[in-house]
């Protein structure tokens, strides 16, 4: 859960008390994370669906981006710009910065002028004079069920003093409800994926069958044909077993 105290550095003509901001704004932000997801291609990551609209949606955001921890292993897999890829790229070489300390504290981190925070001194410094980022707000995705996989919304501004608590309120609401549309999203394509792989492994049962029938073949030696096959046609071997349950026969191309 994120904690208060990380919340800091905002604006000084800031409200202090409870943010206000319009619940029809946020609503319309919400639907239009599950839209945007909803209508990605199915070879796109749905986080960029995340990165648009938190750009178009959270108040002074510039730049967006989305940052993944893998394996002790940080990347960037979805931005609205270069700009926030470097920003990004920074952090993970200093090993400091608030996206990184985001995702490994499960924290939110604002500030309203990096050059001035002592927690990243050298990262701010670097960022705003190679990137031009002044204010940033950092925050943890809550991902449900991902093997591992952690990962923190990051929204870049090239001003200063930019997410008041309206801007934090509206970036958590939608990081929240993003975080459960992207891994209901992703639980979805894994499925589809296990699907696909459970129907090409019975079509290559069915032709392993086929030759081990005609050709008197053990279970080696007929998948062994079927990868053969596959090699030299440059063709996958699910397709290639598709043809022999289809045909009842196996052409084995030579090339000399």
């Amino acid at each position: 859960m994120s904690h208060p105290e990380h919340i800091t550095e905002f604006s000084p003509g800031a409200a202090t008390g409870p943010a206000h901001y319009d619940l029809v704004e946020v609503a319309e932000a919400m639907r239009s994370l599950t839209q945007r997801v909803a209508e990605d291609h199915a070879d796109q990551s749905p986080l960029h669906g995340l990165v648009a609209v938190a750009l178009d949606r959270v108040p002074g955001a510039t730049w967006v981006s989305v940052s993944v921890l893998r394996s002790e292993h940080f990347i960037t897999a979805a931005a609205t710009a270069e700009q926030a890829v470097r920003a990004d790229a920074l952090q993970y070489e200093l090993g400091e910065g608030p996206c990184v300390e985001a995702v490994l504290k499960d924290s939110l981190y604002v500030t309203g002028q990096v050059t001035s925070d002592p927690r990243w001194d050298q990262w701010g410094e670097r960022v705003s004079s190679e990137v031009g980022v002044n204010s940033v707000l950092s925050q943890r995705l809550l991902l449900q069920n991902q093997n591992g996989v952690v990962a923190g919304l990051n929204i870049y501004s090239d001003s200063p003093n930019t997410f008041d608590r309206a801007a934090v309120g509206i970036a958590l609401i939608l990081a929240t409800h993003g975080g459960l549309v992207l891994s209901e999203r992703l639980a979805s394509q894994r499925a589809e994926n296990l699907t696909k792989a459970l129907k090409s492994n019975r079509e290559i049962g069915v032709a392993m069958g086929i030759l081990m029938n005609q050709h008197q073949f053990t279970r080696q030696e007929s998948f062994d044909v079927l990868r053969v096959a596959s090699q030299n046609s440059n063709r996958k071997l699910a397709d290639i077993a598709v043809e022999v349950a289809d045909t009842g026969a196996l052409a084995i191309e030579h090339h000399g």
